[in-house]
């Protein structure tokens, strides 16, 4: 049965037609309501993320900032500046270098707090920066926020103590004549080379500031060239000659990285070439006045003096410690008295001021101080006193007649360093002038006798040749040094000079 509703009254199929419209409408305006209830909490959302990220952006650039004014500082006292430079340097970095000028920032060197406080050569910077809020003020959020940051750098040892020093970053060309027992020495190749037939191996750190070329531990380019000269060398006659250390450390690069093995057989390669200088481990050091060591230093001036007597049934020659000329011995027997034996003159016939060419020499606990000066004065120090670190005008090219020769290898004979423990100069066996760049000769092969050499050899301008072969107690810190071995030669010192260090950042 069909039944047309729409002509029945009361009843109208458009009646939802006309009610949708305005559903729709309610809901939307619910949105609105609740949009406009939820709009702060999200904006305060959007604040928070915005914000948050921006001041993780500021703390972390003020954390770098803080980083390099901690390093750049302790490398200032890794230089030998003052405390006062260092903390300017710190400061600096941080106000003007990261452009952070309003950032408060407190240096304390050494730390305070931490495990490194009170450790010297440490510097610990803090830094205060306040953060204010870009989005958070729109919606009613903590305007600002304090951002604190620290660091701590310093200079920690990045090889053991050294036995071998090298000082003079660019020598100048030197050789030396023929000597006795000892074939010319030609030009230098090397801030250290190492010459002959046998290995040189170091119980110690080797440290030279060398900057000439070569490679680095890795084979790749090193120093200020590729070399010759380079600033190690170990050029071997045949292939066992080495050069072994617990460390070998240089500013620039050596002639080929597999020459040089660690001390300890199968241990790693001790090189760590492109590295920066280290300093004289006796920069401070007095020279020798009778106010710097008044109970071993005499100023008696007892003119030049030759020991020639008959060998074995002669009489011994005793000399007493004193200013001399020069001191020569030829032949006989020589007996030096303990303590400082200042000369500052030289031989006429052989222009040098210490030679040991033959006999037996008995020197133990002795320290002979070479200088140029001939007007040196052992009382008030001058003019060596103020030699300061100066760098020496350079010799010119050519040979030059070295300070001391020492046959320590002689028959009989043993030389060691001033032995008084309250004395500046303990251990030392021969100090050079800081200004006086003439050569150091000591020849020990021990073929024939059985001499003995011990102590320390310090000439900070000075080349010293070492000739050895054997084991030795005995430190060098020298402007360059040269070593030649027939056999093989041993540093073995009872105690070593301060490691090399380097900056870095511990916390």
């Amino acid at each position: 049965m069909y039944v047309n509703m729409t002509h029945m009254p009361g009843i109208s199929l458009n009646a939802n037609r006309r009610h949708r419209p305005a559903a729709r409408t309610t809901r939307a305006g619910n949105v609105l309501v609740l949009l406009a209830v939820m709009l702060p909490a999200l904006l305060g959302i959007v604040g928070l993320v915005l914000d948050g990220g921006l001041m993780m952006a500021d703390y972390r650039a003020l954390q770098h900032a803080t980083d390099a004014a901690a390093t750049a500082s302790a490398m200032d006292l890794r230089l030998g500046k003052s405390t006062a430079t260092a903390t300017a340097t710190a400061n600096d970095f941080i106000h003007v270098a990261n452009q952070l000028p309003s950032a408060s920032v407190v240096v304390h060197i050494p730390p305070v707090s931490g495990p490194f406080a009170g450790r010297a050569g440490y510097v610990e910077v803090s830094a205060e920066s306040n953060y204010r809020s870009r989005f958070m003020p729109i919606v009613g959020g903590m305007l600002n926020n304090t951002l604190r940051t620290r660091a701590v750098a310093g200079n920690s040892n990045v090889t053991g103590g050294a036995a071998v020093v090298v000082l003079d970053p660019l020598p100048a060309d030197l050789s030396i004549p023929p000597l006795p027992g000892l074939p010319a020495v030609p030009s230098l190749i090397a801030g250290l080379q190492v010459e002959g037939l046998g290995r040189f191996s170091v119980d110690g750190a080797i440290l030279v500031n060398n900057g000439w070329g070569g490679v680095d531990e890795n084979g790749h380019p090193a120093g200020d060239a590729a070399g010759p000269p380079y600033g190690v060398s170990c050029m071997p006659v045949v292939s066992t000659t080495r050069l072994s250390a617990r460390d070998i450390r240089v500013v620039g690069g050596v002639d080929n990285q597999t020459n040089y093995q660690n001390f300890v057989s199968g241990k790693a390669s001790p090189l760590q070439a492109n590295r920066l200088p280290v300093p004289d481990p006796y920069a401070g050091l007095p020279v020798p006045t009778t106010s710097s060591d008044s109970t071993n230093v005499n100023t008696t001036l007892r003119g030049g003096v030759t020991v020639s007597g008959l060998p074995v049934i002669g009489p011994p020659v005793t000399l007493q410690p004193g200013v001399y000329q020069y001191i020569r011995v030829v032949s006989g027997t020589a007996n030096f008295q303990p303590g400082v034996y200042i000369i500052r003159g030289q031989d006429p016939a052989t222009q040098r001021s210490l030679s040991m060419e033959a006999g037996t020499v008995n020197a133990q606990g002795v320290l002979f101080y070479m200088t140029d000066s001939a007007g040196y004065d052992g009382t008030s120090g001058s003019p060596d006193s103020g030699d300061g670190e100066t760098t020496p005008a350079s010799p010119g090219a050519g040979s030059l007649q070295p300070s001391v020769l020492v046959q320590a290898g002689l028959l009989g004979s043993g030389i060691s360093g001033l032995n008084s423990a309250g004395s500046p100069f303990d251990g030392m066996v021969i100090y050079q002038r800081r200004q006086d760049r003439r050569p150091i000769v000591i020849e020990h092969q021990n073929l024939v006798g059985s001499g003995s050499f011990s102590g320390i050899v310090y000439g900070k301008w000075a080349h010293v040749v070492f000739v050895g072969n054997g084991t030795y107690n005995a430190r060098f810190v020298c402007g360059t040094m040269r070593v030649l071995t027939l056999f093989n030669s041993t540093l073995a010192p009872s105690r070593l000079f301060p490691p090399a260090k380097d900056v870095l950042l511990v916390e």
